[in-house]
């Protein structure tokens, strides 16, 4: 009788598992691109044949690949990629357009001046800084912009939501004094807004929730196919060099998913991805309809790519010229039932995007009339950002639905975390994922990346916002709610995995599940925590195969 031998042997190592017990192991074997023991090194090593694939490790540590569980890769790849890099301070660990740092506002502005120097007149130049770029006071007037760029379109986005355009793009899209009315820009969306200086009534640049109305919405990518395509690859490379192995993506474009696919069929597509559409409140999202009548359920697919979920916003919050928040639902309870409940019954996993108490109670009864129709235990529906503020009541309810809570771990750093304390009351917490963890759910670990803070795209940083819990100014945000480095781990890997429907094919290291295995440099469980975001990986292994190799 032949002897079973491995494709792939991982020995002498400290191997993470995240399996029930959190056990930790010496080897690992792998066959046909799956695990099939994890055990001492002495008895994985029976299985090593001639065809057989050593890799010694030498005591270092390995962990289960990293699942993000929300990330908008292609705007994240346009963001870095091919838009001028805006961002102070300077973007870490990502790659950006030119590499160079940015450090005040006449940096961002020699940089866009070099820009159309190389762009055709009236050509667009697009700009991506940071959501705290306008709150800080980096950000470039439109006088200035128009200064270094008289004769081309130019937009700097803080945000997926607000950007400043110089005076040659206002006249482009026709945007004046008067025009569009607050009628018009109802239309355009819900929460769209010009701002307008309170003396003269002139537009100052700022616009927000409008980015769709100017670049044509989400059938057209301001950049050629040629270039997002190369970007996306990029990006994509960038990420399984920190570790993520799959990804539910929030796509922009539908160039994107063809890109993808393409990726795919070449066999270049280095990431597990679930596709997960917008179907209301933003992107100029696809209709649900259309989805229906396809008769895509989640999981449709194979293990490389495959369709997740719909995604709908339910709310939208931004800050008016004094600071104060602003909050708005961008559709009623009727429309938002109407639309959970159809996805519900037809197989679709349905993600709310909310960071408002009015939008979680939205989403909340929405799931509630969904299950009213069709009772379902393991719905696994899912509020994006629900646990970025903590309200007890739609907590409860979060709870007894079933619904996953997704915060995103760097929020508490990069969104509001010193905004936040200098406001919060006595007993008020944010990203409270000690709380979480302590009644049984299962946040998942995720970047929410859409390019404004690039630094999440690589785990670790997350990993190191949840455990460390330090704000920007180095203060410590709700520091009760800080998690353990294994708690972290298994965040971005088991509990991603439950929420996408996967937990039994990935998520840990555990025989009959995807070889899919990441090698740290060091150990992630002994080094100092503040060094965390600072990780390198070895070696990331998806399937069975080397996909990157630390040079």
């Amino acid at each position: 009788m032949n002897r079973l031998q491995a494709d792939l042997v991982l020995l002498n190592g400290k191997i993470i598992t995240v399996d029930p017990k959190d056990s930790v192991v010496e080897a690992v074997a792998v066959k046909n691109g799956k695990i099939i023991k994890v055990d001492t090194s002495s008895r994985v090593e029976k299985l090593v044949g001639e065809e057989t694939k050593v890799l010694d490790l030498k005591g270092k540590t390995a962990v289960p690949g990293f699942i993000d569980a929300h990330i908008h890769m292609d705007s994240t790849s346009a963001n870095t990629k091919l838009a001028v890099d805006c961002h102070i301070p300077p973007v870490k660990y990502v790659g950006t357009s030119d590499g160079r740092p940015v450090n005040s506002a006449n940096d961002i502005l020699e940089k866009i001046k070099k820009k159309v120097q190389k762009t055709p007149k009236g050509k667009w130049v697009i700009g991506q800084g940071r959501f705290s770029l306008k709150r800080d006071g980096n950000s470039p007037t439109i006088e200035q912009l128009d200064e270094v760029a008289p004769e081309h379109p130019v937009v700097i986005r803080y945000s997926g939501h607000d950007q400043i355009y110089n005076s040659k793009a206002l006249e482009l899209v026709r945007v004046t004094k008067d025009r569009p009315t607050k009628e018009e820009l109802e239309k355009l969306g819900t929460g769209a807004k010009i701002w307008r200086d309170p003396v003269t009534g002139e537009p100052t640049g700022v616009m927000t929730e409008c980015w769709d109305w100017v670049f044509g919405g989400a059938t057209q990518c301001p950049w050629s196919s040629e270039e997002l395509r190369d970007a996306i690859k990029k990006t994509c490379n960038e990420a399984i060099r920190f570790g993520v192995t799959s990804i539910n993506e929030l796509y922009k474009w539908p160039e994107s998913v063809r890109i993808y696919q393409e990726l795919k069929q070449l066999g270049e597509l280095p990431l597990r991805i679930q596709l997960c559409p917008t179907i209301y409140g933003y992107y100029l999202p696809i209709d649900l309809n259309c989805i229906l009548k396809l008769g895509l359920k989640t999981g449709f697919g194979d293990e490389h790519l495959k369709f997740g979920s719909v995604k709908i916003f339910v709310d939208a919050a931004a800050y008016d010229e004094k600071g104060r928040r602003l909050e708005w639902n961008r559709l009623n309870q009727k429309k938002l039932n109407e639309l959970v409940t159809n996805a519900h019954k037809a197989g679709l996993r349905v993600m709310m995007h909310s960071t408002t108490r009015d939008g979680h109670n939205a989403a909340l009864n929405a799931v509630e009339t969904a299950l009213k129709e069709l009772s379902k235990k393991d719905h696994r529906h899912r509020i994006e950002h629900f646990g970025g503020h903590y309200w007890q009541p739609e907590y409860e309810r979060l709870k007894q639905l079933r619904v996953l809570p997704i915060p995103t771990p760097y929020s508490s750093y990069g969104w509001y975390g010193d905004a936040w304390l200098e406001r919060a009351n006595t007993g008020e917490k944010v990203v409270f994922y000690r709380t979480l963890l302590n009644d049984g759910l299962m946040p998942p670990g995720n970047s929410d990346s859409v390019g404004t803070e690039p630094e999440a795209l690589n785990p670790w940083w997350s990993i190191w916002c949840m455990v460390e819990r330090k704000t920007k100014s180095d203060k410590l945000i709700c520091p009760e709610e800080g998690v353990t480095v294994m708690e972290a781990i298994r965040i971005y890997t088991m509990n991603s995995a439950y929420t996408c429907f996967e937990e039994n094919i990935k998520g840990s290291i555990e025989p009959g599940k995807l070889a899919d295995i990441v090698v740290l440099e060091e150990d992630p469980l002994t080094i100092p925590t503040n060094r965390l975001q600072d990780i390198k990986v070895n070696m990331t292994i998806i399937g069975g195969k080397i996909v990157y190799r630390q040079q």
